[in-house]
């Protein structure tokens, strides 16, 4: 195998394990972020806050229904117990009496508006609770694909990396030296294929001389645009 074939290879190696570590990164973060479910997570908090706002506000009515009941009770009693005889008392408990009436009759249609509120809420608490497990189901199953492909790639990184250390270890180190100094500026590319006499990377046309020495398989041939090292397979 020519020097040139085996800097190709270890750059087809390279280039698979640069698109396999991206995925991994992308996989990572799809798994950490997901937009959906803290979509259905916000609206679930706020639902339940919605809900225990009613909930307060309809045990707080409860309250003030049962402590008027008990000062009308009171009352009732004070007026029928027959301890009070003056006239202008009783007429003022049985007035005070119809007032905590009417008041009771007001707190009820109250009691029923926001205890109706309530219950919507409660409901709206319920759907938006089934859509988070739902969320929570699919992203759980979302998951366990993405981790089973991470850990695939992950695995084929290592045997890859095995792969080209052995492979770079064949190769003479002054050449490999070039290679590698090459690689940044030239987007991780430094070998091109040469077909139908021209650069598959740039697309520059090669001289007669530069094809008939690739054809010879002289070693290290650049190209006379991008100066990447040509190979012909």
């Amino acid at each position: 195998m020519s020097d040139v074939l085996a800097l190709y290879r270890v750059q087809q190696m390279e280039l698979e394990i640069i698109d396999h570590t991206k995925r991994i990164k992308s996989i990572t973060q799809q798994m950490e972020d997901d937009e959906a479910l803290r979509a259905a997570e916000t609206e679930c908090a706020k639902a339940q806050e919605e809900y225990d706002i009613a909930e307060k506000r309809a045990k707080d009515m409860e309250l003030e229904i049962a402590a008027l009941v008990d000062k009308r009770q009171a009352s009732e009693s004070l007026l029928y117990s027959g301890e009070v005889k003056n006239p202008k008392e009783l007429q003022d408990l049985q007035m005070e009496l119809d007032s905590l009436t009417r008041r009771r009759d007001v707190l009820d249609d109250e009691l029923k508006r926001i205890a109706a509120e309530r219950d919507e809420f409660k409901q709206t608490l319920n759907d938006r609770e089934t859509s988070l497990t739902q969320a929570k189901a699919d992203r759980s199953a979302e998951n366990k694909e993405l981790l089973e492909e991470k850990e695939a790639l992950a695995a084929t990184v290592a045997e890859q990396l095995t792969k080209r250390k052995a492979a770079v270890n064949k190769i003479p180190a002054e050449i490999y030296k070039q290679y590698n100094s090459m690689r940044a500026k030239n987007a991780n590319r430094p070998v091109s294929v040469l077909r139908d006499d021209a650069c598959t990377v740039c697309g520059i046309e090669q001289n007669s001389m530069v094809v008939t020495a690739i054809n010879r398989g002289s070693d290290m041939v650049n190209c006379q645009s991008c100066g990447r090292i040509l190979i012909k397979l």
